[in-house]
């Protein structure tokens, strides 16, 4: 074997095995990308010996917008009943707007999209996107820090999407009220002896949104008309099949009830077409825990008690036994079920769709392998299939920007500071357009120009991999091994591979900078777009602008 090993012979079979790749069917190849599994870290099924599930939004999909409308209508009726004006029943719900991952701002109200080090890409303030120089005005730096939680609340779960919504509609209705104005700190209204902050507003909405499904009624509604909030996909009975009959053994953690788990997975998996029988829900699983209060599950956990079926209840006194299958328990720890169940940490893979309640604790706490749900990442690929044309331009923008700054000296008596006015406008520009060309008002959920978001960047360093739908590791073989590519660090990259470096690709007669210049002395400020083609990138020096007529 160690004669196939030698670099020559590697490279030989690694281009090989590339040409039988690109021979596949485009179909095999893609996966349908809705139906993709992408991969951070390498995960080698093989070695997973359970798979656990979250229930809420990752076996059970609920529908958007109609789900979200309805915890939308039952918060905002909520809010009138704690003393909101009436007239907030008035605002309809649009579900172009909200995304989540925002951060909303306490002080000032604002919806702010960040990327991982806290520098703000985008500032809302209800539905009036905030522009630069009022940006700057309220953070200076454009910055904030993202884990200050006593101003900061992050919205990073699909249930705060209508959080969002309400947060926005609130912050202007209040401030385009007739009988409010604006406090002079700038950090709510008043109408005479009334004062009512962009705190309070926050408070008043997280709490609302607790009452709705704790002490509410949202999942009893939902019980009562599941086709119009649930969907159902017969690919998931065969799904959780395939799993156990390949020897792994399943599990649910989910922070639901046992009543409304129950309902709502029977719903799931009532499917007599496909299991040839009406089979009960528990028998696809080997342990089912629910009121698992993660993230705390993952952490200290609580008291584990088993609860009796028939009634729901919780029988007396903390369960030390095996965990049997079809039975089902409410609380425990992490901890507590790996050593009951025998197994390591990354011997687990958890799938679910809380970045911080089921992926980050699960990784940080429990070292388990992590599959994150995004059901937006579906609308994501389409628009980034869409704009591709448009980042490839901006990524060549900031490419030419980098090397007009090759040329300017080290000495500091000669000041030869390149004019980059022109192509920093084109980048805000180009940045613009691609965000705008995402299906909600707020942009993209992972990216903002060529800049990725704090969401993004938790995805990449948390979720090992992450798909539209759980589901969707069923396109794979049962013992498929998910590997990353390789990264490198900008010292390992080569000089024409990094934006910052000498470039070797450029050897250009005329200086790009005083192309620009030229072209700015031309046509002014009106310069919208550049037509930069490979030569632009390979040595040539042709750069052409689209102006405004």
């Amino acid at each position: 074997m160690a004669e196939f090993l030698t670099d020559e012979s590697l490279q030989k079979l690694v281009e090989t095995c590339k040409k039988k790749r690109l021979e596949r069917t485009v179909a095999e190849l893609s996966r349908d990308l809705d139906g993709r599994v992408f991969v951070n870290r390498s995960v080698s099924m093989d070695k997973i010996k359970y798979i656990g599930f979250d229930m809420d939004h990752t076996l059970v999909v609920y529908k958007s917008p109609e789900y979200d409308l309805l915890a939308y209508d039952m918060a905002i009726e909520r809010l009138i009943q704690i003393g909101y004006p009436s007239s907030i029943s008035d605002i309809k719900y649009d579900d172009s707007f909200p995304i989540r991952g925002l951060f909303f701002d306490k002080v000032y109200g604002n919806l702010l999209k960040l990327d991982a080090f806290g520098n703000i890409l985008s500032c809302f303030h209800g539905f009036t996107s905030i522009p630069t120089s009022e940006m700057r005005r309220l953070y200076p730096n454009k910055y904030v820090q993202p884990n200050h939680h006593e101003r900061m609340f992050n919205m990073d779960t699909l249930f705060h999407i209508p959080e969002t919504f309400i947060l926005a509609a609130l912050v202007d209705f209040f401030d385009q009220h007739p009988l409010y104005e604006k406090i002079k700190d700038g950090h709510g209204v008043q109408h005479g002896d009334i004062i009512v902050t962009y705190q309070m507003i926050q408070q008043d909405v997280r709490n609302a949104i607790d009452w709705i499904h704790n002490q509410g009624n949202l999942k009893q509604r939902t019980l009562d008309d599941l086709d119009h909030y649930v969907k159902r996909d017969s690919r998931l009975p065969l799904f959780l099949d395939r799993l156990r009959q390949s020897g792994r053994k399943l599990f649910i953690a989910t922070n639901s009830g046992y009543q409304y788990t129950s309902k709502i997975m029977k719903y799931l998996l009532n499917f007599p077409e496909v299991n040839q029988s009406d089979k009960e829900w528990k028998t696809y699983f080997d342990y089912i825990i629910v009121d698992a209060k993660k993230p705390l599950f993952f952490q200290g956990g609580t008291m584990l008690r088993e609860v009796d079926e028939h009634t729901g209840s919780l029988r007396l006194g903390m369960f030390t036994g095996e965990l049997k299958q079809g039975k089902v328990f409410s609380g425990g720890s992490s901890e507590s079920f790996c050593k009951i169940a025998g197994v390591q940490g990354k011997e687990v893979l958890y799938v679910g769709d809380h970045i911080f309640g089921d992926i980050i604790k699960s990784k940080k706490e429990q070292a388990f392998r992590t599959f994150l749900v995004i059901p937006e990442l579906t609308s994501e690929i389409n628009s980034w299939d869409a704009k591709k044309a448009m980042f490839l331009r901006l990524q060549n923008l900031e490419f030419l920007l980098a090397e007009m700054y090759q040329r300017v000296g080290s000495d500091p008596h000669q000041l030869n500071i390149p004019d980059i006015g022109v192509l920093r406008q084109a980048i805000k520009e180009t940045a613009e357009s691609i965000e705008s060309g995402y299906s909600k008002q707020l942009g993209s959920l992972l990216r903002c120009g060529s800049r990725l978001t704090y969401f993004a960047n938790q995805v990449s360093r948390f979720a090992d991999i992450y798909s539209s739908a759980c589901v969707n590791l069923v396109n794979y073989p049962i013992h498929y091994l998910f590997t990353s590519p390789h990264q490198l660090m900008a010292h390992e990259s080569s000089p024409s591979e990094t934006s910052t470096g000498v470039s070797d690709r450029v050897n250009s007669p005329v200086p790009i900078e005083t192309k620009l210049t030229q072209m700015k002395k031309k046509y002014g400020q009106s310069i919208v777009d550049f037509d930069l083609d490979e030569e632009d990138i390979n040595g040539g020096s042709h750069i052409t602008a689209k102006v405004e007529d």
